[in-house]
């Protein structure tokens, strides 16, 4: 088993140009909350910034050709605006055929509380929010992590996620997989496993329910998007890696992608700035 697979998250058209026409003291607020908005020197329309980068990302995809894309959630950031998904579609068909993405839901395409129709939405436009897939002696587990942030609405939904989690967790096992990785848009947690509660994270009370199942079924990493910079942190064996935007950044990272290399002794991983993307990667 030896592999790598490119994990992007967050090109969210639309940030851009949504950023560009908020107030001094809209932009302030975000920063006391750790938001690292720019203001912009003028109004923004459309989308060209997002158009940009993730070509440059869809590009080095199939220079890389890596096994798969994983793409973390907040694709678009208004799924009401057809031309932003109509443009994230163009540039995604550049993809080669042989290179398949996984999307994996985020708040901004399903609501930071998800409701019955929000699901259904994303579902026709995306394919199902939760759901497995393997390569090469590698499980990969997908969930809509705005259920477990939110499920007020949608309370069925969380209780489906977590019998997914137990009957798919159990069953790569019971299968003899070599290695298992949970791909989701919110963090489970930025420091520590025990930390409180927080916009960027899943609630300590569901939060516990999933580390439990992972734990149980000795996952080996979470990769998540949602805060649009990198972040890393450790729960016993299990490494949470939070990746920076593809799209608009929100810390000191700029705009890029992830390369996760899976191997007979572990998963590793490289951010690189789209200004650095690599021509090729060594196993």
């Amino acid at each position: 088993m030896a592999f790598f697979f490119v994990q992007m998250a967050d090109p969210q058209f639309g940030m851009f140009a949504f950023f560009s026409t908020l107030t001094d003291e809209e932009v302030e607020e975000r920063w006391r909350r750790r938001l690292f908005v720019r203001k912009a020197p003028e109004i923004i329309t459309g989308f060209a910034d997002e158009s940009r980068l993730y070509t440059l990302a869809i590009e080095a995809s199939n220079r890389l050709k890596p096994a798969f894309v994983a793409m973390c959630g907040d694709m678009v950031n208004d799924p009401k605006d057809q031309n932003q998904l109509d443009e994230l579609f163009r540039i995604t068909a550049m993809l080669q055929d042989d290179i398949p993405i996984h999307w994996v839901s985020g708040n901004h395409d399903v609501g930071d509380a998800p409701t019955t129709e929000s699901l259904a939405l994303y579902r026709e436009r995306f394919g199902p929010d939760n759901f497995s897939f393997d390569h090469d002696g590698c499980h990969f587990a997908v969930i809509n992590s705005s259920v477990c942030y939110n499920p007020e609405n949608v309370p069925d939904e969380w209780e489906s996620i977590v019998q997914f989690l137990k009957d798919d967790l159990s069953t790569a096992r019971a299968n003899g997989c070599e290695d298992i990785i949970l791909f989701t848009h919110h963090p489970l947690f930025l420091e520590r496993a025990d930390e409180g509660d927080g916009y960027f994270v899943i609630p300590r009370d569901r939060r516990k329910v999933i580390l439990d199942i992972l734990h149980e079924h000795d996952v080996s990493s979470v990769f998540a998007g949602h805060w649009h910079r990198n972040n890393y942190a450790e729960d016993g064996k299990l490494q949470m890696v939070v990746t920076g935007a593809v799209g608009y950044p929100l810390g000191d990272d700029p705009s890029g992608l992830r390369v996760v290399k899976v191997r007979g002794d572990g998963v590793t991983h490289k951010y690189y700035a789209m200004d650095d993307l690599p021509d090729s990667i060594a196993l």
